[in-house]
């Protein structure tokens, strides 16, 4: 298999941008610009929220996603930019601190990030089966591992912290 990626890395390397183009189909391309239109939504809220933590401990692990999205928006870019395909709207770099931070509390925060990551896993898989080119297919495969793991780590960090919400004890 690493053969194969190998070869038609360095076939690409020499093919035009009308070549390229050729090589990757319509749902593909729609799967890329999505996840990159997504990914600038997400960090965009993401910065948000983390304007109104309060725990140190939260900061990190929200700086820790956020380096996450940052280098799934660059292989994105990278990717999109390499097929001539246009790129979304960026949203501003920096977010406006609202007043009245302690309105919205860590855990509904946590709670918001985690649905948010909930929601997308499928997103992920969806890209995967709808992609042909088995490079695209190893970056969308890569983020939806890599995402499974932050979801499982998030999880467990909200148990600690007491954020989930939690179900009935099923006795029987």
């Amino acid at each position: 298999m690493e053969i194969l990626k190998s070869l038609e890395k360095v076939s690409e390397m020499n093919k035009s941008l009308r070549e390229k183009q050729r090589t990757i189909n319509v749902s593909e391309v729609y799967h890329l610009w999505n996840h990159l239109m997504q990914r600038y939504n997400v960090m965009y809220i993401t910065n948000l929220l983390n304007s109104s933590v309060q725990d140190t401990d939260f900061k990190l692990v929200i700086n820790h996603g956020s380096k996450i999205l940052m280098k799934h928006i660059e292989a994105l870019e990278k990717e999109l930019l390499n097929y001539g395909i246009p790129l979304p709207l960026r949203p501003p770099k920096q977010v406006q601190e609202t007043s009245s931070s302690e309105l919205i509390s860590d855990r509904y925060i946590y709670r918001r990030i985690l649905s948010g990551i909930q929601a997308f896993l499928p997103v992920h898989n969806m890209a995967f089966i709808h992609s042909t080119s088995p490079k695209i297919r190893d970056l969308f495969m890569s983020f939806m591992n890599e995402e499974m793991k932050v979801y499982d780590k998030f999880l467990e960090y909200g148990k600690m912290k007491d954020y989930l919400i939690k179900p009935p004890m099923y006795r029987p």
